[in-house]
C-alpha cells in the first residue's frame, strides 16, 4: 500500500463518532481499497469512479429515458448507433459497454445544449486514471465532465454573486470530478476537499497532478488552525479529513458543496455536517442527494424531507434534478 494512503488511513482510524463512516461506507471502502490494490491508481476511472458517480446503465435506466425524451430523435439514434458500433469498452460486457457509451454521448450533448458561454468547449477528460474511451470528434468526453458541468451551471446560473466566491469547500468529493471543473473554469478560486481515504488519497494525487502549477495544501494532521493558517492561506487546493472541519475557522468558505454523500449518512451525522456547513460558510450551499436513500447495513431510510436545514438559510431552489431524476438538488443562500 502506498505510504501516503497508509498515513491517511491511520489518521482516519481515530475519527470521532460524528464523522466516522457508516457501516455501508466501511464496506464500500474495503472494495475501493481492494480495487486500488488490484488495479492500481492508474485505472481509478474504471474502478473507484464507478462507486462514486459514474453509471453503467441498462437501456431502461431513468437517465436514459430522460435523455431520450429531451434530445432530438436523430441525435438519440446517432448516439445509439455510435455506442453500438464503437469498440467495446475494456473490462465491460457488450451490453454494459453500449449502455455506458450511449449515456455518455447523450449526456454530453444534453449538457452542451444547456450550457451558457460554451464551457464544455474548454473541457476535455484527462487521460490520467484511464477513463473509458468515448469521443465527440477528437475530444475525449465522460459522464463525470458532463455531470460536473451541469452541476456547475446549476450553481452559477441562478443569480449567485460569483465575485463573492473565493473559497469553495466540498464534502465527499470522490476523486475530484467537480473540483476539476471548477478549477478549470474559475482558475482564481480556492478549492478545499473534505473526504475519507481512499477517495481523499486519489483526489489529492489526481488534482495535484492536473494542477501542478497551483500551490497545494496536502493532507496532514494538526491540532490547531494556527499551525496551518499561513500555509493554507497561500494554497489554491487543500485536502482534509472530515474530523478536521471543526478545526477550521468560522466563515472560511463562500460556497459549500455536497453531492451524493449526505444521503448515505446516519441522521445525527447529517445534522452535524449541516451545522458545520452553517458555521463555516458565508454565502451559499449546494446539495444534490437521492430523493429516497436506503442505506445498506444500517436499516436507515433517508428521504428528501428529512434534512434539518438550519434556520436562516434562504432557499434559492429545491427541485428534481435533470437527467438524474431520482435525485433532488437544492441551492441555499446563507444569511
Amino acid at each position: 500500500m502506498d505510504g501516503r494512503l497508509s498515513e491517511m488511513i491511520e489518521a482516519m482510524s481515530h475519527l470521532p463518532p460524528e464523522v466516522a463512516p457508516s457501516k455501508y461506507w466501511v464496506e464500500l471502502n474495503r472494495r475501493n481499497l481492494d480495487q486500488l490494490e488490484r488495479d492500481g491508481y492508474g485505472n481509478f476511472k474504471r474502478t473507484l469512479a464507478r462507486n462514486y458517480f459514474t453509471w453503467l446503465p441498462g437501456l431502461n435506466d431513468p437517465q436514459i429515458r430522460f435523455l431520450v425524451r429531451s434530445l432530438p430523435f436523430a441525435k438519440v439514434v446517432a448516439s445509439f448507433a455510435k455506442a453500438a458500433f464503437s469498440r467495446r469498452q475494456e473490462g465491460l460486457a457488450w451490453t454494459r459497454s453500449v449502455g455506458y457509451s450511449f449515456l455518455t454521448l447523450m449526456l454530453w450533448d444534453y449538457a452542451s445544449r444547456r450550457e451558457q458561454g460554451r464551457i464544455l468547449d474548454v473541457l476535455s477528460e484527462p487521460i490520467e486514471g484511464n477513463p473509458p474511451s468515448v469521443y465527440q470528434g477528437e475530444k475525449l468526453v465522460s459522464q463525470d465532465l458532463a455531470n460536473s458541468s451541469l452541476e456547475f451551471m446549476s450553481m452559477m446560473n441562478h443569480g449567485l454573486d460569483q465575485t463573492s466566491i473565493q473559497t469553495i469547500i466540498e464534502l465527499g468529493a470522490g476523486y475530484g470530478r467537480t473540483a476539476f471543473v471548477f478549477l478549470r473554469l474559475l482558475p482564481s478560486i480556492r478549492y478545499w476537499i473534505v473526504d475519507i481515504p481512499p477517495a481523499l488519497y486519489v483526489a489529492e494525487r489526481y488534482l495535484s497532478s492536473q494542477f501542478g502549477d497551483r500551490v497545494i495544501f496536502r493532507f496532514r494532521t494538526f491540532d490547531d488552525f494556527s499551525e496551518i493558517e499561513r500555509e493554507l492561506t497561500s494554497a489554491s487546493i487543500a485536502f482534509f479529513l472530515p474530523s478536521q472541519l471543526r478545526l477550521l475557522p468560522p466563515k472560511c468558505g463562500d460556497l459549500f458543496v455536497n453531492i451524493s454523500s449526505l444521503h448515505e449518512m446516519r441522521p445525527e451525522q447529517i445534522s452535524y455536517y449541516l451545522g458545520q456547513i452553517d458555521r463555516l460558510t458565508t454565502r451559499y450551499c449546494y446539495l444534490k442527494q437521492w430523493k429516497v436513500s436506503r442505506i445498506p447495513l444500517e436499516e436507515i431510510v433517508v428521504r428528501e424531507g428529512d434534512y434539518p436545514i438550519p434556520g436562516g438559510w434562504s432557499q434559492v431552489y429545491w427541485r428534481e434534478c435533470k437527467v438524474q431524476t431520482e435525485f433532488f438538488e437544492a441551492l441555499f443562500e446563507l444569511r
